[in-house]
């Protein structure tokens, strides 16, 4: 990144060699810009209270930073208007609400390229998880004598709004045989199940005997429709259980919120389960 960061000043040809020594330094948010806006969909269970992401400023010279360089930040809506312009999903700017955000100054300590990592907080407990919301920060002023890196300028954190997100009620229901059949071992009430958006057509839930949820839908013009479910891969491999059936689809009504999604498995033990979650508002 350096090499390419660095690349936009002017390099002369000294004596038939590359000469780097007039390059101006380069300041760059390297955790962010549009290659990285899929890293900063900020996916943080929708019941925590609080939690805390971190970004860096990057001092992109050829020698580390002679001084303490100081670079200022900050909360930038014509970055979000010029988002929204190039079309796709459009977002709202984060309601005060929602997040806390107070850095305005960063320093790059001499002798060092980069900030200690700048935080930004979210409250997910209070995040409406229909909406989309963008929080863009970008670099406001720089060291005297270096440039802003035009690609790395803003970081793009986002939620991502999904029809169906949100909270619900969960009921696990577990027989311990193949088939449903005689008295469920374990009808318990689990809620909440969290219906959290992987983005604006997909959700995990996690079962209550710990595999979670894939579920997948098309939105045409508001109307769901063609619920396809599958587990996450990692919640099941090398896991204490294997997977004899589903999951299944057994009600899928966004329009009730209600879904019910069924499963089989061997735990290894000789022990055969069948498992049943019910999700409704």
């Amino acid at each position: 990144m350096l090499v390419a960061v660095i690349g936009q000043s002017c390099v002369k040809s000294v004596s038939g060699r590359t000469d780097f020594e007039d390059l101006s330094p380069t300041v760059l948010i390297s955790d962010g810009g549009v290659p990285n806006f899929k890293q900063n969909a900020l996916l943080f269970p929708p019941t925590d209270d609080a939690d805390t992401t971190y970004f860096h400023l990057n001092y992109a010279a050829t020698t580390p930073a002679p001084v303490d360089e100081v670079i200022t930040v900050g909360i930038d809506a014509d970055a979000l208007a010029a988002y929204n312009a190039q079309g796709g999903n459009q977002y709202e700017i984060f309601p005060d609400s929602i997040f806390s955000f107070t850095t305005t100054s960063v320093t790059v300590p001499k002798g060092n390229n980069y900030s200690a990592g700048v935080p930004l907080i979210v409250f997910p407990s209070k995040i409406n998880l229909l909406n989309n919301y963008m929080l863009p920060i970008s670099i406001k002023t720089v060291p005297a004598g270096s440039i802003v890196s035009a690609s790395y300028k803003t970081i793009f954190y986002h939620l991502i709004g999904n029809p169906i997100a949100g909270l619900y009620t969960q009921e696990w229901i577990r027989y311990n045989t193949q088939t449903q059949t005689g008295t469920p071992a374990f009808d318990q009430d689990l809620s909440p199940g969290v219906f959290a958006p992987v983005d604006g057509l997909t959700i995990n839930v996690t079962s209550g005997s710990g595999p979670i949820y894939v579920l997948t839908f098309t939105n045409t013009a508001g109307v769901l429709s063609n619920f396809q479910l599958s587990f996450d891969a990692a919640s099941v491999t090398n896991s204490a259980i294997k997977i004899t059936g589903g999951p299944t689809i057994v009600t899928a009504d966004p329009t009730t919120g209600t879904y019910k999604f069924n499963y089989t498995y061997d735990n290894l033990n000789g022990g055969l389960r069948n498992i049943t979650d019910i999700f409704g508002k």
